[in-house]
C-alpha cells in the first residue's frame, strides 16, 4: 500500500492549485450569478419623470440616433413578431403572413413623430417603395461634413436570404430617404449594430459565429470569444477590425475612441483605429451587475450611456414569448460613464433602474436636446411604447 507524503512539494503544489482552482471558479460563478440576476428583485428608481409615448406604433425600437446637429431623433422600429426571426432563428414563424413591416420614424422634441417612407430608384429613374426585405437591427448616421442636411443611414438589415447592411440617402426635413446599396459578406454572418464611418464605410459587430443549431446556445451559455468586428472600407471590401469578443453588441465613437459592448463578458471594450479599419485595444469597462446592449455618445460631452439587463435570464423568455404589457420579472438599469480627468478609467453613474413598470427591458438610451429640452429616450426591441424621460439625462 503506498504512503501518502505529506511532505512532498508535489502534493503542496497541487493542494495550491486545486486552491486556486476552486476560488477562481467561486468567483466566476458568483459574478455569473450576479450579472444574470438570479435570485435579485429590484425597485424601480428614479423614474417618476418618465412616460411611456406612441403605443402601439413605436414598438420594437432596438436603436434610437440623435442629430447633434437639430436634435431630433430617428428611431429604428419593428413589430414584435417578426423580430422572433432574428432574435431565434431556430424557431418555426409564418413570416409570409407578416402583416406589417420595419419602420423609420423620426421625433422632435414635444414627442411629435413621423414615419420616414423607404424608396428606392427604378429602372426609369423614379422613385417608388422599396422592394427589399427590410427587417432592421442596430443602426446609424454619418452627416457629410461639407453639408450637414446630407445624411446617410446604415441599418442592420436581418433579410430572410442573407444577413445584410442597407445604406440609404436622406435629406433633412425630407419625407423619405432613397435606398443606396445592400451589402452582404460572409464576415457578416451575424450582425448586430453598426458604426458609420462614411458615406460607404462601416464598423459591424458580429455578435457570434454559429447563426444556428446547439452550438448557438452553447456559445452563448459558454461564454465563448467568437464574436468580432468588421470593417467595410469604401472600395467595399470587408475585413476583420477585433476579434475574440464575447458577444459584441452596442458600438459607438467619441473622437478617435471606439466602444463596443459584450454581452457575455458584461462590459464595454475600447479600442482605437489603428489604420487600414484594424481596432487597437485599449482596455475594458466591466459591469458588475447587469448585461448590456446598445450605447449611445453624448457628442457634447463625451459621456457613454449604457443600457443593461438586470435579469437576463428573464430577459431572454421574455424575448422568447413576448406579450405587449409590461413585466415585473425582468428589470433594467441605465448607467452613465465618464471618462476621469486623468484619462484613465471611467466613473459609472446609475441614472435608472426600472422594474418592469415602464418596460420589459431596455435596449438603447439615448439622450435628446432640441430648444433647451433635455431629455432620455429609451427604446426596446421587444416593447410596445417608447419610454421618454424628462429629468433623467
Amino acid at each position: 500500500m503506498a504512503v501518502l507524503d505529506l511532505h512532498s512539494p508535489v502534493i503542496w503544489i497541487s493542494a495550491a492549485v486545486f486552491a486556486i482552482g476552486i476560488s477562481v471558479l467561486y468567483q466566476n460563478v458568483g459574478h455569473a450569478l450576479n450579472v444574470l440576476g438570479i435570485g435579485k428583485t429590484y425597485t424601480s428608481v428614479n423614474t417618476t419623470s418618465c412616460h411611456q409615448i406612441g403605443i402601439g406604433v413605436l414598438h420594437g425600437c432596438e436603436d434610437i440616433v440623435v442629430d447633434p446637429n437639430t436634435g431630433l431623433a430617428y428611431l429604428a422600429c419593428g413589430s414584435l413578431k417578426p423580430r422572433q426571426h432574428w432574435l431565434h432563428p431556430d424557431d418555426e414563424y409564418d413570416l409570409a403572413h407578416e402583416s406589417e413591416a420595419d419602420h423609420v420614424y423620426v421625433m422632435d422634441e414635444n414627442g411629435k413623430y413621423s414615419d420616414i417612407k423607404l424608396l428606392e430608384t427604378a429602372s426609369d429613374g423614379s422613385l417608388q417603395p422599396l422592394s427589399q426585405d427590410f427587417r432592421v437591427h442596430g443602426f446609424d448616421i454619418y452627416w457629410d461634413p461639407h453639408d450637414p442636411q446630407d445624411m446617410t443611414f446604415i441599418f442592420i438589415n436581418h433579410q430572410l436570404v442573407h444577413n445584410a447592411v442597407s445604406i440609404f440617402s436622406y435629406r433633412h426635413g425630407s419625407h423619405h430617404m432613397v435606398h443606396v446599396e445592400t451589402v452582404h459578406s460572409d464576415l457578416l454572418h451575424s450582425p448586430n449594430n453598426v458604426l458609420a464611418m462614411s458615406k460607404r464605410a462601416f464598423y459591424a459587430t458580429n455578435d457570434m459565429k454559429y447563426t444556428r443549431g446547439i452550438m448557438r446556445e452553447i456559445s452563448i451559455y459558454a461564454q465563448l470569444p467568437h464574436g468580432h468586428v468588421v470593417y467595410r472600407n469604401e472600395d467595399g471590401l470587408f475585413s476583420v477590425a477585433a476579434a475574440n469578443i464575447r458577444y459584441p453588441n452596442g458600438i459607438a465613437k467619441y473622437k478617435t475612441w471606439i466602444y463596443v459592448a459584450s454581452c457575455t463578458d458584461p462590459g464595454v471594450h475600447i479600442y482605437k483605429e489603428d489604420g487600414d479599419g484594424k481596432l487597437s485595444f485599449q482596455g475594458r469597462i466591466v459591469y458588475s451587475d447587469g448585461v448590456p446592449d446598445n450605447l449611445f455618445v453624448d457628442p457634447g460631452s463625451g459621456q457613454l450611456y449604457s443600457t443593461l439587463f438586470l435579469k437576463s435570464r428573464e430577459v431572454h423568455k421574455y424575448f422568447k414569448h413576448p406579450s405587449l404589457n409590461t413585466t415585473r420579472v425582468a428589470a433594467t438599469k441605465i448607467v452613465r460613464l465618464t471618462q476621469r480627468n486623468t484619462g484613465e478609467g471611467f466613473d459609472i453613474e446609475s441614472l435608472l433602474i426600472d422594474s418592469g413598470d415602464l418596460m420589459p427591458t431596455a435596449t438603447i438610451a439615448a439622450i435628446q436636446r432640441r430648444n433647451q429640452i433635455r431629455r432620455m429616450l429609451i427604446g426596446c426591441a421587444m416593447c410596445n411604447a417608447l419610454v421618454v424621460c424628462s429629468d433623467v439625462a
